[in-house]
């Protein structure tokens, strides 16, 4: 069975030892694996389970990718073209790991093990050999390519979204993960804590993706937040707020963090130390709320989001504030890419991004 790489080695290399190892470290519980090849990490045998045209695009995607990545971290700039490529990388990472998998089965995981159970107890079916029904017993194929699609919309949804590059020039680096790319939204903090507000059109979206020990990805509401000056493509940032990016890495880990120089062992054991605790289950993307009447509950689906654990300097509220928690962050644009998806579904061979677009926009 083939290898697959839930997240690509030209996205690892960048926060290796050298080209073709890096530092591993497990969150928890803790364990220093030191020094391991890159092609071992972030990895499962048929992961994507032979889906051929779901590889093709995976690998296409990352022959385009792996470039620009590349010379943004050379240049420690961007043009928009690169900028798009990095919303890209974002909403493909975003999607295509282990841990978003096993977070998209929980639901499916949940009502299959309900519909399974009342069967047993009616007679219908046989308990299991191994004694009572569990969730664990029940799994579902061909989730990843499902989300990989789903990248898509969020990548559109991407488009009104700023983009920054968060540089470190303290003795603090960035780390990264087997599930690297973190999203929250501290414009909501407060408002529905029974919802993140974490979808990717939401005003107050926020995400990061660490690049390099030295770069990380900030996109952001420009209409909410302020980050740096205005026409600053690129952010010096404080060895505190370097330290809260990496927080972000350890509450999203599936199990490893990775980091480019031994040295650092130290400190990313003190990070998990800290942070650790704000790790949450992946069963807590669904919640069963009982309800008064009997054998009723309420099932609450919510998008897993990190948690900001302090204040940090270099993203500031803008002094006035038009939008409100819990709304679109552009109406009319979500409405664009609601219809252009559907566009999609409905007729796949019917020409390309920009000609549906126009035909769209020209509906309106």
């Amino acid at each position: 069975m083939p290898k697959d790489h839930f997240v690509p080695q030209f996205y690892l290399r960048h926060f290796g030892a050298d080209t073709k190892r890096t530092i591993v470290v497990t969150v928890s519980p803790y364990r220093f694996i030191g020094i391991a090849p890159i092609d071992g990490q972030c990895q499962e045998r048929n992961f994507y389970e032979n889906n051929s045209p779901l590889n093709q695009l995976l690998w296409r995607g990352e022959n385009d990718m792996a470039p620009v990545l590349s010379n943004v971290i050379k240049n420690r700039d961007f043009i928009l073209a690169e900028a798009n490529v990095l919303k890209y990388l974002a909403s493909t990472l975003h999607t295509r790991t282990r841990k978003a998998a096993e977070v998209a089965k929980v639901f499916p995981k949940f009502m299959a093990r309900e519909v399974i159970q009342n069967a047993i107890d009616r007679g219908e079916l046989p308990p299991p050999p191994e004694g009572q029904l569990t969730e664990d017993m029940i799994d579902f194929g061909q989730v990843s390519g499902l989300l990989v699609q789903q990248s898509f919309r969020c990548w559109l949804e991407m488009h009104t979204l700023d983009c920054k590059l968060l540089q470190t020039n303290s003795p603090a680096n960035f780390i990264t993960s087997d599930n690297p790319v973190v999203i929250l939204n501290q414009f909501c903090v407060g408002f529905d804590p029974h919802r993140s507000h974490a979808g990717f059109s939401k005003s107050g979206f926020q995400l990061s993706l660490p690049i390099s020990p030295n770069l990380c990805v900030f996109l952001y509401d420009a209409s909410v937040y302020k980050v740096g000056n205005r026409r600053d493509r690129v952010v010096s940032i404080s060895k505190q707020d370097v330290e809260i990016i990496n927080s972000f890495q350890i509450q999203s880990a599936e199990m490893c963090l990775y980091f480019h120089d031994p040295i650092l062992e130290t400190q990313v054991k003190r990070l998990i130390d800290l942070y650790a605790p704000l790790r949450v289950s992946i069963r807590d993307s669904l919640r069963v709320i009982p309800l008064r009447a009997e054998k009723e509950e309420l099932l609450h689906i919510r998008t897993p989001s990190a948690k900001l654990p302090g204040a940090w300097s270099f993203c500031r509220y803008r002094k006035h504030i038009k939008s409100k928690p819990g709304e679109r962050r552009d109406p009319a644009w979500t409405e664009i890419v609601d219809r252009l998806m559907e566009d999609i579904e409905h007729n796949p061979d019917a020409g390309d991004l920009s000609a549906r677009l126009e035909k769209i926009v020209g509906s309106l």
